[in-house]
């Protein structure tokens, strides 16, 4: 029968070749088709019944065994250092394809037998990117500085900058703009950026996306122009896309609506060519925003739809919170009120119970549009004035006019 593999398995399989010897890897590869050529088989001697009560998505449960395979045989394989880091490799694949569980379980094995300062340090590092996607802020910061302790400890610059850049991000995705731009500006400061291209890069997007959140445009296009022409340079297609898509996002906010679509399309067609599915929902969803201020609503919630449908297998909660905002956004275009408010209740409550201040302002601005819309007048400057309060205090001065307007005063 012939096999045919997914993204992730080609992944899989280009990483094995890397880190085993020939045999070993043919061992492998053989062991793991062949469970996939019986199950497949057996599957065919099932009846049309007990088939249709069995029709599951099962390509997590394949992952999850597929890799559970490969780590006996890996460990029984290599010598203990090499299958620690091979271990630290194979959990950032599965991170890249959006498996947080499996992730997280391989960073905490590799954390575990390890005796290694440097292999712990990259497994907290991993470990606090997956509760970061999870938007479990409390335990990612925890993990990071761990993490950064040990790099500090082992005089490990680049650990560190990794440390800060990811500390800078962290605090961005919370809202706290002033505390991210110094992380991220000491991340730059202790790295040669024509030498630690990826990691300048990184750093670039992240401050390109602080001065877009302060209205400072330029700063922010020229930023990620930086990263984009790095990420292009290394062959880097998933941050390339994700650069576009925030690129994109630059426009949007300043109302250059074509280069904004144009941005993203960019964004839409690496993404999609290349399999990244979570920067693909990410994309369809700025595009949505544009169309709803082209006043193409049908359109926008089509958009919104698909990527609402994509981002279904991950916990990204914040992601989830984003879309309740952009349908109650469209349902409050097509005057269905009531719709409009239980999805921006919905995505206010999510930014609320995540501490995420920026999403928790942005939507109880579009709450206080809302109540305007239908003479709500107690419930849209509670709303408003939540908003104006955040904003104010990182210095959003255009947001802030917009909001005195609708308030119905202007600024002193």
């Amino acid at each position: 029968m012939q096999i045919t593999y997914s993204k992730f398995e080609h992944k899989l399989n280009g990483f094995l070749k890397s880190y085993l010897e020939d045999d070993s890897f043919d061992r492998l590869k053989e062991r793991l088709d062949l469970s996939e050529d019986k199950a497949d088989s057996l599957s065919e001697k099932i009846n049309d019944f007990y088939n249709q009560q069995l029709q599951i998505d099962k390509n997590y449960s394949k992952d999850r065994i597929r890799v559970d395979r490969i780590i006996t045989f890996s460990e029984k394989t290599l010598p203990k250092g090499k299958f620690c880091k091979f271990l630290i490799e194979l959990a950032r694949i599965c991170l890249s394809e959006g498996k947080l569980e499996l992730a997280s379980e391989i960073f905490r094995k590799a954390n575990r037998i390890s005796d290694n300062d440097s292999i712990k340090a990259e497994s907290l590092f991993g470990l606090a990117d997956v509760f970061s996607r999870k938007a479990n802020w409390s335990r990612s910061l925890e993990a990071i500085n761990k993490a950064n302790s040990i790099f500090k400890n082992l005089d490990d610059l680049r650990g560190v900058a990794k440390c800060q850049n990811f500390l800078g991000a962290i605090y961005g995705e919370m809202g706290d703009i002033h505390k991210a731009k110094r992380y991220l500006q000491m991340s730059l400061s202790l790295i040669n950026r024509d030498e630690d291209l990826e990691l300048a890069a990184n750093s670039y997007t992240n401050i390109g996306i602080i001065y877009n959140i302060q209205e400072c445009p330029n700063d922010a296009i020229s930023h990620l122009n930086r990263a984009l022409t790095i990420y292009k340079k290394l062959g880097n297609h998933k941050n390339a896309s994700e650069v576009n898509l925030n690129i994109g996002l630059v426009h949007f906010d300043s109302g250059n609506y074509e280069s904004a679509l144009f941005a993203l399309d960019e964004a839409i067609e690496l993404a999609k060519s290349n399999g990244f599915l979570s920067t693909l929902s990410l994309a369809y969803l700025a595009k949505s925003q544009v169309l709803i201020k082209l006043d193409n609503f049908y359109y926008a919630a089509e958009f919104t739809d698909k990527a609402l449908e994509i981002s279904h297998n991950s916990d990204d909660k914040l992601t989830l919170a984003e879309i309740y905002k952009v349908k109650g956004i469209i349902e409050r275009h097509l005057k269905n009120f009531v719709a409009s408010e239980t999805y921006l209740l919905n995505s206010l409550r999510i930014n609320n119970n995540l501490n995420n201040e920026l999403n928790a302002a942005e939507t109880s601005f579009e709450l206080g549009v809302l109540y305007d819309n239908i003479n709500d007048s107690n419930s849209k400057k509670s709303y408003l004035g939540r908003s104006q309060e955040y904003f104010e205090n990182i210095g959003a001065t255009t947001k802030v006019e917009r909001i005195e307007q609708i308030l119905g005063f202007s600024a002193s």
